[in-house]
């Protein structure tokens, strides 16, 4: 709290001296230039996830293109690796949703090409035998010209949320194929690199891998370009009210902790007892998924994320500018938020989130996971409040 204890004794100091000459300065001052600190830090911060998230979606695609070009089961491998790296970054990016800035756009779009999920498999490629999509699929329909556009045109297509064919869970799947073992075998999707050799529609296969990193990365690369000094969209979002500004920071985060993150993508989960209700159900990297959301929030309670590189960007936080505003507020949110991160790393830590849920229940939160997502509830409330608190509007943490 050095950045506040700073402003504090300046806001006293400053007080004091000026008694003299009866101007004080005015604690709204103070309060109105910290929410200008606290909004640039997070642009910064918003600016450099994204860039990081591009720069991880770039090896992806290296490695990809490395994989297609001589199949072999070390390069595969390593092309699992960059997709489980790649949504490190990203991971981080999700509290920048819910209030239509460039991740979002007209119809949800770039971010329903990045990372729509659950996806109805069996529309890309093979998938058990029996089920739908197991013999006619994308790939397997040579009638079917594979390019950026024509797959691109067909993801969310006909109004159906699960006609997925791009963004990172196409490619998931792409690479490790369904995951039909029980929870309890704990082991992700077990597709063989043969399918991009030696198994029918190979050459069709590694077109599609191809094509849907690339299109990943322009999709991020559309989202980046918006964040960066001078583009339209990140002067328009600092030439907001501070006020306008600070409610859509807040309900990104807001949303992401109660709506999303502990609704659609842990309690759902729960309910249905379904590994396909998974966010990353193919590479069982869900446990990832929930660390990386919850740490995307509390990069903004904090003030700060660290790079890919390692260096740090901080500065005002969240609970800096809660604390000029309402103390109490602001060390019940610290207290909530160091609750949230220690239950998801122990879910992160525990990781196979398809065998963590098995026998939890909704109305029961004495289990890690649904102990978690009573925490993350509870945070997203406080979010809510904290924008009230600082800006007088009031916010629906709730998704639709």
């Amino acid at each position: 709290m050095k950045k506040v204890l700073g402003l504090s004794l300046l806001l006293t100091s400053a007080t004091f001296i000026n008694c003299a000459d009866d101007d004080p300065i005015d604690p709204a001052t103070v309060i109105e230039a910290s929410k200008t600190e606290f909004v640039a830090n997070y642009v910064n911060i918003v600016e450099a996830s994204y860039d990081d998230a591009l720069a991880k979606a770039k090896d992806l695609k290296t490695a990809i293109d490395a994989f297609t070009k001589a199949p072999d089961a070390t390069k595969f491998q390593k092309a699992k690796e960059a997709w489980l790296d790649s949504r490190e970054p990203y991971g981080q990016t999700e509290a920048y949703r819910f209030y239509d800035g460039p991740i979002d756009g007209a119809n949800g779009e770039p971010e329903g090409y990045i990372n729509a999920w659950p996806l109805d498999e069996g529309l890309i490629d093979y998938v058990t035998a029996g089920t739908s999509g197991s013999t006619k699929n994308l790939i397997n329909d040579t009638s079917f010209n594979l390019t950026k556009t024509s797959i691109k045109e067909l993801s969310g297509n006909n109004n159906n949320e699960s006609n997925v064919t791009i963004g990172y869970h196409a490619i998931e799947f792409l690479l490790w194929g369904q995951d039909s073992t029980a929870p309890s075998e704990k082991k992700a999707g077990q597709r063989a690199y043969t399918d991009y050799t030696t198994a029918a529609n190979a050459d069709r296969r590694k077109q599609y891998l191809q094509l849907a990193a690339e299109i990943l990365v322009d999709d991020l690369e559309s989202v980046v370009k918006q964040w960066k000094p001078g583009a339209a969209y990140r002067k328009q979002f600092l030439a907001l009210s501070k006020n306008d500004a600070i409610d859509k920071i807040l309900t990104g985060a807001a949303k992401l902790s109660k709506g999303e993150l502990a609704g659609e993508r842990m309690a759902t989960a729960v309910e249905k007892q379904d590994q396909e209700e998974e966010h990353s159900c193919f590479s069982d990297n869900t446990h990832r998924d929930i660390y990386l959301n919850a740490l995307s929030i509390n990069n903004i309670i904090h003030g700060t994320y660290k790079r890919i590189d390692g260096s740090t960007v901080t500065g005002f936080s969240l609970l800096d500018l809660l604390l000029l505003v309402n103390a109490t507020e602001s060390a019940t949110l610290k207290t909530t938020s160091e609750v949230v991160m220690t239950k998801v790393k122990a879910i992160s830590d525990a990781k196979f989130f398809d065998y963590q849920i098995i026998g939890e229940a909704l109305d029961n939160n004495t289990k890690p996971v649904m102990a978690t997502v009573f925490s993350l509830r509870k945070q997203g409330d406080q979010l809510a409040q904290s924008g009230k608190t600082i800006t007088g509007k009031i916010i629906d943490a709730s998704v639709e």
